[in-house]
């Protein structure tokens, strides 16, 4: 009698407990997180409706692709927010200029706020490289309020994931080497005065409170510890800043940044590992360098030896440079190198040539 009641009893648990976890098991399988979190990168469609953007989404979701880092207004990237609600799992990003203002009618009616370069060229007036490269200065409180307030409209956005800094660091005091040779046909073996920026007025005034003298007393500036580690500290410091304001809003910090930290800190004066971002996301962009793929790795590897994981590693990859099955195997080397995601610039290049296949291979491959 008691075999048959106990035979009953697990029976009944048994029966009790199939159904629930299997259940259980496919629910899990369609809420949870991406194991390698798939991201593109494009500008916002201006005159697109929240109706279009769902279609706009739908091949990018199919693919795999959860994480929109969107480049427009908070009300344009608000409607990328809406549409994104019709896809499970999907997350959109803010994508904002921060230290670099083109175009930014409320920035540049203040030629003050402009950062400077060692000549004394004013960054309003003079270009660096392109008529696209505006840059403030971080040390100019005025500017730096600016620069936070601008990041807190995104953060105010409901349903956002990150605001994604970008421009956030000088500018490029030397140029990777293809864009030296093939787009600006100059030579970099120096820093050129022309290109070495920070030394706005405030700010030397600040490095000189600390030490008594100017950078600008200096022989050879570029070469100075201190100077360097200056200008470093004080885009670190506008970014943690950022970081501070934006998470008590509830939202997470990313950020688009230089491949790692050696060249980062070394070309654009930007030391993203002390960041308390909690997604940084390298612009691995080895064609800019007139690298090859296995660059990729090494790029990667460098930089998690400083950060350990600490935040989120999302491998930047320029999508319009390599064929299909290369974009492949740089997804692949950056995932086999340790990044805990993939972002793709830009959206508009996964479109054509196979590519956005590319990523639905990858998403099969690793995610499901």
């Amino acid at each position: 009698m008691k075999f048959t009641y106990l035979c009953a009893a697990f029976a009944c648990i048994f029966s009790l407990a199939v159904q629930p976890l299997s259940a259980g098991k496919k629910k899990k399988v369609q809420n949870k997180e991406q194991k390698v979190a798939l991201g593109v990168w494009d500008d916002v469609d201006k005159s697109a409706t929240v109706e279009s953007l769902i279609l706009w989404m739908k091949p990018f979701d199919e693919a795999g692709i959860k994480n929109y880092y969107m480049c427009g207004s908070p009300e344009e990237v608000a409607r990328y927010i809406e549409a994104a609600k019709s896809y499970q799992g999907a997350k959109v990003h803010a994508w904002m200029f921060t230290v670099n203002a083109p175009g930014d009618s409320a920035a540049l009616v203040h030629p003050e706020w402009f950062d400077v370069n060692r000549i004394g060229y004013n960054s309003h007036e003079y270009d660096p490289y392109v008529k696209h490269y505006k840059w403030l200065s971080p040390s100019v409180p005025e500017a730096r309020q600016y620069m936070k307030d601008k990041a807190a409209s995104y953060a105010a956005l409901e349903g956002l994931t990150s605001v994604h800094l970008d421009f956030i660091r000088y500018n490029d005091a030397v140029l990777g080497r293809r864009l030296q040779q093939h787009k600006f046909k100059i030579q970099q073996d120096t820093y050129r005065a022309e290109y070495d920026f920070g030394y706005h007025p405030v700010a030397i005034e600040k490095f000189k409170k600390l030490f008594g003298y100017s950078p600008l007393d200096l022989q050879a500036p570029w070469m100075s510890p201190e100077w360097l580690q200056f200008r470093l500290n004080e885009v670190t410091s506008l970014v943690n800043e950022i970081v501070e304001a934006t998470h008590s809003e509830g939202k997470l910090v990313s950020a688009a940044v230089f491949p790692y930290p050696t060249r980062a800190r070394m070309t654009v004066y930007q030391d993203w590992p002390t960041w308390k971002i909690d997604i940084v996301c390298p612009m691995n962009y080895q064609s800019f360098y007139s690298e090859s793929l296995e660059w990729i790795p090494f790029s990667i590897e460098n930089g998690l030896r400083e950060t350990f994981h600490k935040n989120k590693y999302v491998s930047g990859l320029f999508v319009p440079d390599i064929t299909a099955e290369e974009l492949y195997t740089a997804a692949k080397l950056s995932i086999e190198a340790g990044a805990d995601g993939v972002n793709f610039f830009n959206a508009r290049s996964l479109l054509k040539d196979g590519k956005l296949q590319v990523v639905s291979r990858i998403n099969q491959e690793y995610n499901l």
